[in-house]
């Protein structure tokens, strides 16, 4: 049986066998792998050639032997707990270093959105956003002192315009550029990274790509309907008001907001944004506020200044407070086009967030001609062409409250072309896709307002408000969910964990169940 004592445990090789946990190197030059076809065997050998004084004799041949996948993981585990790093030399600096930017290299060509680095008592977990959905980059690491060095070196070594050196303590950001080799070659790519100290001496860092997409989509291939395209277009070209534009963080909401700028831009308006940060260059004047020493009315104070400078069409970015609304709401009145963002769930959410949260007076959320455009959006993962199932196919895999639902959710639709365009998700997936879907698609809600609806903001009545909106032909986002699963490029249950009220059972049904056994 292996001793986690013969394994040589340099910090390079250490970083080797965190990354695919399936192989290490003992001292007397043997390798054991759990799979002979692992990129660690040839890494291990390439390092070994190259350092051979690691082993006992550095003229012994490599060998390379088989064993089991649980001997390995008693072996990491044992060696993780034997660990204790009482400095970091010019050796440890070098090998986190390396691990760092591999994290960073993978990440790009994986096209990940955001990567979490999380630091627990026992072990550092490394995952990441493709598509929205969050998935393991490398397998959990079982060692504490692997995560608090790769937070040191992305701070201390990588990061930029940051709040302070790094401290296990305390709340930190910052932004990191660095090269690295893409699915469309190699380019910098820029990366916001933020920190955050937890329980058990522990932490995250959050990472998010903000140059991921090098161009800006046509507003025509975000996933609107073209109704939706011609509403934005005619508010943009009016003379004045409001568009808010709501949703989740990572709704696509900043690349939204992009687009319809690309479009307006050169036209004869003075446009300007404000963003924290910037994440495209559209041709435009554009200002990254980007908060440094706690200053939170920077995002005002650049607004306030922007007065002076003859605007005709702002982005505001994100409204966070009563300050950013009623700058937002002052501008609007002024006679420029306003665009910004917000958190709601809903575009109906966006009069009670201002009023109530926001503390912005319901009689100036209801003012004539000022708040003209409320949007409410998010994104859902589609379908992957090449391995989709139909109806019939997908029913196998099905749970039973997945049937139940799903013939619910058919019987209320009565729709045979609904039933004959459906396609769902494989989850076996291809080689095309991760576990049967690629990219995402946006699904979209609009609130043009009139009169009629600034009297119900006016008095409060968001409920008597929904049920006339529905009553106008207004389209919440779950009909818009419902279309682009009858064109089958979503599937149902996917779209479910994004929009509310897809799959929902009434009141009724839900205490009735209660009880069932």
């Amino acid at each position: 049986m292996l001793d986690h004592n013969n394994i040589i445990q340099s910090d390079e090789l250490k970083s080797i066998y965190f990354l695919h946990q399936d192989t290490v190197i003992t001292h007397n030059g043997e390798i054991f792998t759990c799979d002979f076809e692992s990129p660690s065997v040839d890494k291990i050998d390439a390092l070994i050639k190259k350092h051979p004084e690691l082993l006992t004799d550095p003229f012994r041949s490599i060998t390379v032997k088989k064993i089991e996948r649980t001997a390995i993981t008693h072996i990491i585990e044992d060696m993780s707990s034997s660990t204790h790093h009482s400095l970091i030399d010019h050796e440890s600096l070098n090998a986190v270093a390396e691990r760092a930017v591999e994290i960073l290299q993978n990440s790009a060509m994986r096209e990940v959105s955001d990567i979490h680095i999380e630091l627990y008592a026992k072990q550092t977990r490394i995952e990441g956003r493709i598509d929205g959905r969050m998935v393991a980059l490398q397998p959990p690491v079982p060692e504490h002192e692997y995560g608090k060095l790769l937070f040191g070196y992305l701070f201390n070594e990588l990061a930029v315009d940051k709040d302070d050196d790094f401290y296990q303590n305390k709340i930190n950001n910052g932004r990191i550029e660095i090269d690295l080799n893409t699915p469309d070659g190699l380019r910098e790519t820029l990366w916001r990274i933020g920190y955050i100290p937890a329980k058990d001496n522990g932490g995250q860092a959050t990472l998010r790509w903000l140059n991921k997409n090098e161009s800006v989509p046509l507003l025509d291939n975000i996933g609107w309907e073209t109704g939706h395209v011609k509403i934005m277009r005619d508010f943009s070209n009016s003379a004045s008001g409001i568009c808010i534009l709501a949703g989740q963080t990572g709704s696509g909401k900043t690349t939204t907001i992009a687009s319809i700028i690309n479009e307006l831009k050169g036209k004869g308006r003075s446009i300007n944004t404000l963003e924290d940060p910037v994440e495209f260059d559209l041709g435009v004047m554009q200002s990254s506020v980007v908060s440094q020493n706690d200053d939170e009315d920077l995002m005002f104070k650049y607004a306030k200044a922007l007065l002076r400078h003859d605007v005709d069409i702002e982005s505001h970015g994100e409204m966070r407070d009563m300050k950013d609304a009623m700058n937002v709401c002052r501008k609007g009145e002024t006679g420029q086009i306003m665009f910004t963002t917000m958190h709601t769930s809903s575009a109906i959410g966006i009069g009670h967030t201002l009023n109530e949260q926001m503390h912005v007076p319901s009689a100036l959320i209801a003012a004539p001609n000022l708040m003209k455009l409320w949007i409410y959006q998010t994104l859902v993962r589609t379908l992957c062409p090449h391995c989709n199932l139909s109806l019939d196919d997908v029913t196998p895999h099905l749970n039973n409250d997945q049937k139940e639902k799903l013939d619910k959710w058919l019987t209320e639709r009565d729709d045979h072309v609904l039933k004959a365009n459906m396609r769902f998700k494989n989850p076996s997936g291809c080689e095309h896709c991760n576990e049967g879907e690629k990219g995402r698609t946006t699904l979209v809600e609009m609130i043009v307002l009139d009169d009629e609806d600034r009297l119900f903001i006016s008095n409060k009545d968001y409920l008597g408000w929904s049920k006339s909106l529905l009553k106008k032909g207004f389209k919440p986002i779950s009909e818009h969910a419902a279309l682009k699963i009858k064109r089958g490029q979503v599937d149902l249950f996917t779209a479910n964990e994004r929009v509310n009220g897809l799959l929902t059972n009434n009141s009724t049904d839900v205490y009735q169940q209660l009880w069932d056994e």
